[in-house]
């Protein structure tokens, strides 16, 4: 690799402000994305909470939409109630360890290119994420957003694996806040 593709990490760096911390909710994203935070309070960047919600896809069965089915704005606004919850656990923590948060929530139904295009918008100099860990066949049939990510970025991508402990500590912070892990 040639000197002028390796990009400095370092503490003041005014190339380094930004770190996106994507999330999908799950218990796995949220331990990442804890653990985003000390290593962001560690190199003094801000953080950006982000998560892409699918969008909406109208069910056509022969006999038409079912009458039960949500609208479109019912969808939107119940999928934001509970991203805003998601996030909200990455706000409190960033809050107690004096990291400056903000969030962000994009309706798109490719998450990796939402997470790199959030990234680029929201002038971050790295992606730190979670991974599910799935490999061989799974990963093939279920796909891999961090892959995809590691793919599609032209800047840092930190993919962390949370170690049983981390879980453990997300999955209580979720419980305390009334959100299912």
């Amino acid at each position: 690799m040639a000197a002028g593709n390796v990009v400095s990490l370092q503490r003041n760096s005014p190339k380094f402000e930004n770190m996106l911390v994507p999330t999908d909710g799950s218990v796995l994203s949220i331990a990442a994305a804890l653990k985003a935070v000390e290593f962001a309070k560690r190199l003094d960047v801000r953080v950006v909470a982000f998560h892409a919600i699918p969008v909406y896809q109208y069910p056509v069965y022969v006999g038409g939409i079912p009458f039960e089915y949500p609208s479109e704005a019912d969808y939107e606004t119940q999928c934001r109630a509970i991203v805003d919850r998601y996030l909200d656990l990455v706000v409190k923590a960033a809050g107690a360890q004096g990291v400056t948060v903000s969030t962000r929530i994009e309706f798109n139904s490719a998450p990796a290119q939402a997470i790199v295009e959030a990234a680029k918008r929201e002038n971050c100099s790295m992606i730190f994420m979670g991974s599910h860990g799935r490999g061989g066949l799974s990963s093939v049939f279920l796909g891999s957003v961090a892959l995809k990510t590691l793919t599609l970025a032209h800047i840092p991508v930190l993919v962390d694996r949370p170690t049983p402990e981390e879980i453990a500590h997300a999955e209580e912070l979720m419980s305390q806040s009334a959100i299912e892990p």
